[in-house]
């Protein structure tokens, strides 16, 4: 991929990538920083994307791989996520039905924190970036049916944190 072609892949899917860096890590400054560290890469490594993949699921490959370095760095050096809590399960409202307003967003992505990385980011690449199941398992390098059982725990244990958060 010669430079002008990755510049103009690029700005097709940057703003959309931000917006997931944004939303998986929850600080803008963070978020810039990874979308240039992932940036960075990519540039660097376009001559061996061989379009086995579409740009979008390669480039949102090497930022879930930028992010998880980050914060397997930050856990390091701080223990920042810790597991996500087991409680029981009954009817409440879905992650998505939370989505349509704005406070449910916000209260929903301040609960999106609280899963683990290996459920969050499929979950977001399902419901906040619209990729399909097979897109998932593109960037995340695993199996399509991971990325199903991923995303049906990552509601489950959402579904199950906003319930302990409402009551």
């Amino acid at each position: 991929m010669d430079k002008t072609q990755f510049h103009s892949e690029y700005e097709q899917v940057s703003d959309q990538l931000f917006t997931f860096l944004l939303r998986s890590v929850g600080d803008r400054d963070l978020a810039a920083d990874l979308l240039q560290d992932a940036a960075y890469r990519a540039y660097r490594s376009r001559r061996q994307f061989r379009g086995d993949s579409t740009f979008k699921t390669w480039i949102y490959r090497i930022a879930v791989n930028t992010m998880k370095n980050k914060w397997a760095r930050a856990k390091r050096e701080r223990n920042w996520f810790e597991g996500v809590r087991d409680l029981d399960t009954e009817s409440s409202p879905t992650p998505e039905e939370l989505f349509t307003g704005r406070e449910s967003a916000m209260e929903l992505s301040r609960v999106l924190m609280l899963l683990e990385e290996g459920y969050r980011v499929p979950f977001m690449l399902k419901h906040v970036d619209g990729l399909s199941y097979s897109e998932i398992s593109e960037v995340l390098g695993i199996a399509v049916s991971a990325a199903r059982v991923r995303v049906y725990r990552a509601r489950h244990a959402l579904r199950n944190l906003l319930r302990e958060d409402m009551s």
